[in-house]
């Protein structure tokens, strides 16, 4: 049994699989339209096992799905927390409700906030974005203080152009929608390698960073 499945068990019919929307290939599920797809769910899961960190940071809580897979790798590995942070109390309370029934609500927080109004007391070795687009670049800024050296940085529904240059016709007000146009700062950071970027093929897109840290090769 694969772990999504497992976990959907586990629920008690809370989450439950579905093919992706965003898939022609059938090759992809999930549990709904607004969390991490099944696949990237479980790349998740992977990354924290292999990772072992103490602090991860994930901002838009949304269903609670994301959040799920990474506190059970940190209950796997046996050590390590996980703060979600989510603005709407709705979401908050059905992901906690999600994460009692799958066993995880030890390894996980959900703080009721806005993402750019919160203030971390750490650092982390792993941060996940996925709250409203228009604001996941803003994050990457505020929090990037906050990621150690050697850290990595996720965010969903990001391609590999990153959207820059997209035209919604229906949002001509929104430059390179719906993310909006790159901030110089994180252009600095990719140019001056603090940051390496890496793509995949995901149906809805997810794109992860790397802070370098000393001793990594560069040319």
């Amino acid at each position: 049994m694969s772990l999504s499945n497992e976990l959907a068990e586990k629920s008690q019919g809370i989450i439950k699989i579905f093919p992706e929307v965003s898939d022609g290939t059938g090759h992809y599920q999930m549990f709904d339209s607004g969390g991490t797809e099944t696949q990237v769910s479980e790349c998740l899961w992977g990354l924290v096992r292999i990772l072992q960190p103490e602090h991860i940071l994930e901002t838009g809580t949304y269903t609670g799905i994301s959040s799920l897979f990474m506190a059970q790798a940190l209950k796997d590995n046996g050590h390590g927390h996980l703060t979600t942070i989510e603005y709407e109390r709705f979401h908050k309370d059905r992901a906690e409700k999600l994460w009692q029934a799958c066993g995880v609500s030890g390894h996980v927080t959900c703080v009721l906030q806005s993402s750019l109004d919160y203030q971390p007391d750490g650092e982390y070795e792993l941060l996940f974005l996925d709250s409203e687009p228009q604001i996941r670049f803003a994050e990457l800024v505020k929090f990037y203080p906050y990621l150690k050296e050697g850290g990595y940085i996720g965010i969903h529904d990001l391609p590999n152009g990153l959207c820059q240059g997209n035209i919604n016709p229906d949002h001509l007000d929104i430059p390179s929608y719906p993310y909006g146009n790159l901030p110089e700062q994180i252009k600095e950071w990719l140019r001056t390698d603090k940051l390496r970027m890496i793509h995949f093929p995901s149906p809805r897109g997810l794109t992860f960073l790397y802070k370098t840290k000393e001793g990594d090769y560069k040319c």
